[in-house]
Formats: C-alpha cells, structure tokens, sequence
C-alpha cells in the first residue's frame, strides 16, 4: 500500500511536470532560484532546531508533507518537530523547476544522520519542495521525501 502511494505521487508530480512544460516557461533569475535554495535550507534548519516559529513563517497554514506514514498536515508536523534529532545534514545537488512565475519545485538529494522519535532517519533521501508566491513572500505548499537506501 505504501509503494502505490509512492506510485500515484510520483505520476501526479510527473503530470504538473508536463503540463508546466506545454506553458509558457517562468523567467528563472538566478537570483530567486537562490533564494529558493537559501529557503530550503532555512526550511530544513527550523526542522534540526524544532523551531516551529521559522517553519511557520515558512510554510502555508494548508501546507502537507508526505511521508513514509502518509501524508501529514503542516499544523500536524509542526507540533511533532520535537521528534526529529538530526546529528548532520546537508543538500546536495538542488534545481530549482518552475511551474509559472509563482511556483517552483525545489528538487535536491539530502543526506544526513539523525532519528525520528526512536527510528533511524534514510541516510539519503530525495526531496522535493512546492514553493509558491503568496501575498509577495514565498511560501511551502508541499513537501516530499523519499528514501533511496535499502534498510
């Protein structure tokens, strides 16, 4: 059951992919892609530091992650940050996708070591943010990770 959620994740993303790629392209500055990143990585610190205030200020009240357990809401996750006791992690090799000139998928390998409450979090995984321009600031809609290595 899991793997069909996975599945069905996967060919949704692939369909915004396409859809966005038929329209007209956003202009990528260098610059907002970036600050995409540099937001990623602010995104992925409030998480190590449990510091609900920086995810919040990061991340649409509706927001929803998905996860190994299925999908979680941004109000849910925010209140269980606590859990996670990350020792290390770091992006690795993030693109920035646009969609239209108000979102972009922020796409990158994340490595790292650290648990979950008492489960081991993937040593690598890939991840996938949704971003969006709401109200002139950017913002997290979505956020997806999978787990690459074998347990």
């Amino acid at each position: 059951m899991r793997k069909t959620g996975v599945v069905v994740a996967a060919i949704l993303l692939s369909f915004m992919v396409a859809d966005a790629q038929e329209k007209t392209p956003a202009k990528s500055t260098n610059a907002t892609d970036q600050m995409l990143i540099a937001n990623e990585h602010a995104l992925l610190e409030a998480v190590a530091k449990a510091d609900k205030e920086s995810f919040l200020s990061l991340t649409l009240p509706e927001a929803i992650w998905t996860t190994k357990q299925g999908f979680v809401p941004t109000k849910l996750l925010v209140d269980g940050l606590a859990a996670y006791h990350l020792t290390k992690w770091e992006i690795v090799n993030p693109r920035v996708t646009w969609l239209d000139e108000n979102s972009a998928l922020v796409l990158y390998g994340w490595t790292g070591t650290g648990t979950y409450g008492d489960q081991p979090l993937a040593p690598t995984t890939m991840a996938l943010t949704v971003w969006t321009k709401h109200d002139g600031k950017w913002l997290v809609v979505h956020h997806q990770e999978t787990d690459l290595s074998r347990n």
